[in-house]
């Protein structure tokens, strides 16, 4: 007797690769497997880096890209799609029309944590008028969030509700709070989000590991943010789970230095 097959949720990451196996589409990857999900990946971009530093990068042809999302689309069901590094506009451009229907979690990654901008101006004006248009949450470091608002925000819920209300397809963003003050012990990360006709925000705190291992964290939570949500779970469980996972990996990662920079996280290591 033939029994029926069950459903696997299905993640497929949209970015560039790193081959130190920290960021990018080999966090994805790994942060799908720890959170329970199959991953899929497309790769938008090749780079060279270590833990200590991007060397140089790489577009892939956007004819190329599109190809590898239309081999995947036609034969794989997607829950739901997450974006990461989309290095010009070419490449936006080709993969903004294949998102409709799909559930897409966008990390907008156009300035690293230390300030460095990653994509041209070119770039960023696509991601920010074809893709973040067209996406369902988005996840932002503080300098992503303040090219956005257009500012340096007041605070998490002004900035999220105003950008919920610059971009209405959005159901919900992402301010995470590891870019504040480092002599803290704890911190805090907040999400807001649409609940019907109203806006609303929650703030899930968690201790702040002081550590270098994190590389690949904005991925990372990005990542477990798709992958919760692509489980079925609640926008603010599927955040809050996120939180912690992201947390607790870097947790793990802190007396585990792989490299002589900024350690990556340790994936293989969490046990939900």
């Amino acid at each position: 007797m033939k029994t029926e097959t069950q459903h696997i949720p299905t993640v497929l990451s949209i970015a560039g690769s790193d081959p130190s196996g920290g960021a990018g589409i080999q966090a994805d990857l790994k942060t799908f497997m720890a959170a329970g999900v199959y991953g899929a990946a497309v790769i938008a971009a090749l780079t060279a880096q270590n833990t200590r530093e991007v060397q140089d990068a790489m577009a892939v042809p956007a004819e190329f890209v599109e190809k590898q999302l239309e081999s995947v689309l036609s034969d794989i069901r997607i829950d739901a799609v997450k974006l990461g590094m989309l290095p010009n506009k070419e490449v936006c451009e080709k993969i903004a029309g294949h998102l409709a229907g799909y559930l897409t979690i966008c990390d907008p990654v156009m300035v690293s944590t230390s300030g460095h901008q990653l994509i041209d101006d070119s770039a960023i004006k696509a991601l920010v008028s074809l893709i973040i248009p067209v996406s369902d949450y988005i996840t932002p470091n503080q300098a992503e969030l303040e090219i956005l608002y257009g500012a340096c925000p007041p605070d998490a819920e002004t900035a999220g509700g105003e950008l919920l209300e610059k971009f209405p397809h959005l159901k919900g963003i992402v301010i995470k709070g590891g870019h504040g003050p480092k002599h803290k012990d704890e911190i805090t990360d907040t999400f807001v989000f649409r609940d019907g006709e109203s806006v609303l925000s929650t703030a899930q705190p968690h201790t702040y590991t002081n550590t270098r291992n994190t590389h690949g964290t904005g991925c990372t939570f990005s990542s477990a943010l798709a992958s919760y949500l692509a489980q079925k779970l609640a926008p603010c469980h599927a955040f809050a789970s996120a939180v912690r996972l992201t947390a607790k990996l870097i947790e793990l990662s802190e007396a585990h230095g792989i490299g002589g920079g900024h350690g990556p996280l340790l994936h293989h290591k969490f046990r939900d």
